[in-house]
């Protein structure tokens, strides 16, 4: 069992690593994705860069690979033992080092994405409903403030919350979903499941976060105070301001070696 768990965890983080974005925009435009607009390795930068067409398959592969894999290769191995609970720290372990894996790559000097995509395909596959309330709540907002960053960290930091709502039914996994849609919402969410999904949430948005505060660069700009850096970076997920001036950065090519 060990020996299966570690095969697994290893397996999360090197489906995570895998820089989707970097190699679509790599070999589509041959460019390095982290030299253009937000420096972001993820789905928004790829859709600046390269077009609205390159979202899906990015999506898809972000989706699958990093976010649901790993949930449900610890459903089969939890299928094999009786020892793995699905509200064990253990269990929900795979799809947090994807989600690690994903913003901090082995593959790009442990550089990445902030891992929203990865964050919604391992929710669908291990809480429906909380994804479902989530998403919900982030594309509202967004739809009425349009900003993305904002409302992205607003439904990240609910993530902890929304399972200890009356019922618990937030915080069911499919299986226990099936169940409660048989026997009826009478069916009692043990307490247990409640707090390691929380718990679970709690993870998520630390990673999120860390990530939003560290970039992929430490470098500061010159003209931007350091606390004024940190917190454009917590909350609209940039270093400066002007978000136009942020997403429209390239690289200066005019000086020959």
């Amino acid at each position: 069992m060990v020996l299966e768990l570690l095969g697994l965890y290893l397996y999360s983080y090197l489906a995570g690593s895998v820089p989707t974005a970097y190699l679509i925009a790599r070999v589509v435009k041959g460019i390095d994705i982290r030299e253009y607009g937000s420096g972001n390795v993820g789905g928004s930068n790829v859709i600046r860069q390269l077009g609205k067409k390159w979202a899906m398959p990015l999506a898809g592969i972000e989706f699958i690979l990093k976010g649901l894999s790993p949930v449900l290769f610890a459903y089969l191995l939890a299928e094999q033992s009786s020892e793995l609970q699905r509200t064990s720290a253990l269990f929900l372990l795979p799809p947090l080092i994807a989600l690690a894996g994903n913003n901090w790559s082995v593959f790009l000097g442990f550089q990445g994405g902030r891992g929203l995509m990865v964050v919604c395909g391992m929710l669908i596959a291990l809480v429906p409903l909380l994804f479902l309330v989530a998403i919900s709540i982030y594309l509202v907002g967004w739809r009425v403030s349009k900003s993305s960053a904002v409302w992205a960290l607003i439904a990240l930091l609910l993530l902890p919350v929304l399972p200890h709502l009356p019922g618990g039914a937030l915080a069911l996994d499919w299986p226990g979903l099936w169940n409660w849609v048989a026997n009826g919402p009478q069916i009692q969410v043990p307490p247990a499941q409640i707090v390691a999904i929380s718990w679970f949430g709690v993870a998520i948005l630390g990673l999120v976060v860390a990530k939003r505060l560290m970039s992929n660069t430490l470098r500061f700009p010159e003209d931007t105070s350091r606390s004024g850096v940190m917190l454009n970076r917590l909350v609209h997920d940039r270093d400066v301001d002007n978000r136009e001036v942020w997403v429209s950065r390239a690289p200066d090519h005019s000086e020959k070696d």
